[in-house]
Parts: structure tokens; sequence; C-alpha cells
């Protein structure tokens, strides 16, 4: 349905916006419009109630004659009630100076407010001069009432209507309960409109291709061939850029090896040793300027995992080499009610460990939570994991030691590439400075955040929280 009047609309998105906001305004205009007219319409009949009530109560006093017609007024001669289906009537008396006359409203149905007129008499009778609060006490009742008159020494019956006032309308509440409806619908209908425009730009808004539909706006078509024409161009700079890593690599090796070659053939075995570590602090930059490089080239398809089992796996492979790396998952007690084959029962709680499933890129997140294992073993001989289940459909793991912390104005800069500060005993050591940059790298396009703080018990420790859907 939505999709069938998104096609009659105009392609582009500007125009569709203000055709869906003038037709909404305008639809609340008409349905207001049509509420109030209906609503004035009522009134107007409640005002003249009185002045047809003075119209019956001069024709009374009269001869009373039939057919007849006034303003409001309508006789005609009738031997009995002329509306069919459930028939109900009110029996009513007119007193006319000591004369009474016999009638009763005749209508289908039940009255909403007979209380207004019967007053919970069972034969209310009306002088002739208060008829106005009568004719507009019947007016309020919203329906086609009838009025059946017998007239005295056998002159006969006289059907009395009052087409223009007593008629089948709208009760106020349900006038308004009508109105709002309509209203809400049009409200509704406008914001399907707005949302399945809005839907592949939502989808672009994630970098994901979206499905167009033939309705969809020019926009759309336009931003999601862009986006496809970037991704190709990032595609193939990628390709490129592997290539050439993997070139830079194998040249820069090459000398390196027939280097450390010849260094060996100089007899000075200080100046040696210290031309070896020259040479090989040199290795390890290029090699971990060439992995700071290499990740954005090498990504990974995304897919589903349980970072739990991830975790275990990783802590397991430490703790076989003799690392004291100890992992700590989050476990769920549950409850569950059993009989035994005795017939006897009762609760039993167990302890499951969560899973923890998630989608993202295995070997980046395996190689992050390495460094930041190793930073731990390095730093403070020891390691422990924790994973726990956040509320926000997000995870949080936790890698804590021992050892010194660091402090809180360089939390933001060990995460720079080959940020080191050797008055701190933390960062003091042989390595590059690009751990950390790579550990947020990956955590980054996860989608995650990485911060340094404190456990409770005042052990150093880093906190990764990452969501589940990537």
């Amino acid at each position: 349905m939505s999709g069938l009047i998104l096609s009659l609309l105009p392609r582009s998105l500007e125009r569709r916006m203000v055709v869906v906001l003038i037709t909404a305004v305008l639809s609340v205009f008409v349905v207001l419009g049509l509420t109030l007219n209906a609503y004035n319409t009522r009134e107007l009949a409640l005002a003249n109630s009185f002045e047809a009530g003075a119209e019956l109560s001069q024709y009374m006093r009269g001869t009373a004659p039939a057919p007849f017609a006034g303003k409001y007024l309508q006789v005609v001669e009738a031997g009995k009630p002329v509306l069919s289906g459930d028939v109900s009537s009110l029996p009513l008396t007119f007193n006319n100076d000591g004369l009474k006359l016999a009638a009763k409203l005749v209508f289908t149905g039940a009255l909403p407010r007979a209380d207004l007129i019967s007053d919970d008499q069972l034969n209310p009778a009306y002088q002739l001069d208060k008829l106005g609060a009568f004719a507009q006490a019947v007016t309020r009742q919203d329906k086609a009432v009838q009025l059946y008159l017998t007239l005295p020494n056998q002159q006969g019956n006289r059907l009395i209507t009052f087409p223009k006032l007593w008629q089948d309308r709208m009760t106020e509440p349900v006038l308004f309960i009508i109105a709002a409806l309509c209203i809400t619908l049009v409200f509704v209908l406008a914001r399907s409109l707005i949302h399945y425009t809005a839907a592949p730009f939502r989808s672009l808004a994630k970098y994901e291709r979206a499905e167009l539909k033939p309705w969809d706006t020019e926009e759309a078509v336009a931003l999601q061939d862009t986006l496809v024409r970037e991704q190709e161009a990032r595609a193939q700079l990628l390709e490129e850029q592997k290539r050439m890593l993997a070139s830079i690599s194998h040249d820069l090796r090459t000398p390196a090896t027939r280097l450390r070659l010849r260094l060996e053939q100089i007899e000075s075995t200080t100046l040696r040793n210290r031309m070896l570590h020259d040479v090989e602090e040199m290795t390890r930059l290029i090699a971990a300027s060439l992995d700071f490089l290499r990740f954005n080239a090498l990504l990974e398809e995304p897919q589903h995992l349980s970072l739990a089992a991830l975790l275990q796996s990783l802590c397991d492979d430490y703790m076989d080499t003799g690392n004291d790396v100890v992992f700590v998952p989050q476990r769920h007690k549950l409850t569950d009610q059993s009989r035994n084959i005795f017939g006897g029962g009762g609760e039993v709680e167990l302890e499951v460990e969560g899973r923890a499933v998630m989608s993202g890129q295995p070997t980046a997140l395996r190689r992050a939570f390495s460094n930041l294992i190793d930073n731990a073993l390095k730093y403070g001989g020891a390691a422990i994991v924790e994973m726990q289940n956040l509320e926000n459909d997000q995870l949080l793991v936790s890698i804590s030691d021992p050892g010194p912390g660091i402090p809180d104005h360089l939390h933001e800069k060990v995460f720079e590439p080959f940020f080191r500060n050797d008055s701190v005993e933390r960062t003091r050591s042989s390595s590059v400075g690009l751990g950390l940059s790579i550990v947020k790298q990956i955590i980054n396009a996860h989608g995650g955040e990485i911060s340094l703080g404190e456990t409770a018990e005042g052990r150093f420790c880093i906190f990764v929280k990452l969501p589940r859907e990537l």
C-alpha cells in the first residue's frame, strides 16, 4: 500500500517531502473543518430548538390543521407512527389550559439521554409555554424522533416532526473520537511514507548497499551510486596497498639480512653486538610499521562468533606455555525444577557460562586481545581476563594485571602511534610504540571503545567495550 502511494509521489526527495507535508496538513485541516462544521450544526440546532418549541406551542393552541409546514415544524395526519424497525415510544402529556393532550415520542432503538425528557417520570407532563426546553431536550438525543399527538373529541392524530432538528447525528464524544482517529490515521500514514522514503538512507548510513525500489527517490539512487563507486575505489586502493606492502616487506628484508651477515664479520664483539642490536631494532620498527599499515589492507569478512570461546581459547594457549593468565567468564544462575527416579524433586541451581555471541573479525580480535595480554604479562607478570554482558546489547572485556599503572594524563597518548615515554616504567621498553595503536584501530573498526582504569581491587586494567553487531 505504501509502495503504491510512493510510486505516485515525485521522485525528488525535496518535492516528495513537500507533498507529504502539505497533504498531511491539509488532511488535518479538512478533518478539523468537518468536525467543527458538524459541531456547529448541532449547536445551531440546539439554539433553534427554543424557537421550534414556540412554534409547536402555537400550533397546539390553534386548530391543529394538517398537513401543516412551518419554519421548523411539519405536521401530517397519521393513524400510526411511520417509523420501521425496532420502534420504541415514550408517553407524554401536554397541558393546554386544563385540557390534556396525550402524546408519545416514537423512535428506533433507545434514547441516549432520555432523562432530559422524562426526568425519570412514567408519564411526564409539559405546559405549552415550556415547549422550548422540551424541543431542545429531544434535539439533544441526536436521533430521528417523531411526536405522535392524539387530539381530543376524535379530531384525529397528528404526526409531528422537526426534520432540521430531530435527526440522526453523531454525538459530541463520537464526533471528537472519530476526528482524533482520522488525525491519527493521517499522521500514521505520513510517518509510514516518510519511513519508507528514508529506508534506503538508513542502509546507506550503515555503509551498506540498499535494496532500492522503483519508488525510491533520485537522491537515494545517486547516493548509492556514489557509495558503490567509493567502495570499488577503496577495494582497488586496498588491493594496491596490499601488493605494495608485500613488495616493501620483501625488499626491506633482503638488505637487512645481508647487513646482518656482514656485521657478523666484524672482529670487535662489542661493536658487532651494538650494531646487531641496532639492526634488530630497525627490523622490529619496520615490521611493526608494516603491521600497522597492513591492518587496513587485509580486512577480513565479519562473521558471527562467540567472544567467550575466543577468549577462553586464547587464554588456554597462554596457560599451556606456562604464563599466568586466567579467564573469568560471566556466569548466569538458572533454577531448574525436576524429579528424580525415586519420585522426589526440588530446585537445582546451575551456573551456565554466557556465549557472548557477536559479529566481528575473529583474527583481528584475537590479535588485539593477544597484544593486551602480552602487555599485562610483560609489565605485571600475570593477567586476569574477565567478560561481562552489558544491558545495552554490548560486551565488556577487562584485562587487569598487578603491574605499575599509567598516569591519567597519558591514558590517551599511549594509543598514539610510536608513542613512548621512557620516564614511565610502564612505557619504558624496547617496543616501538605501535601495539596499543593497533589494538585501538581494531577495536574502533568493530565500533567499540577502549579505555584505561583500575579494578575495584586497585589493579591496573584495560577495558574494551564491543557491540554485538558490527
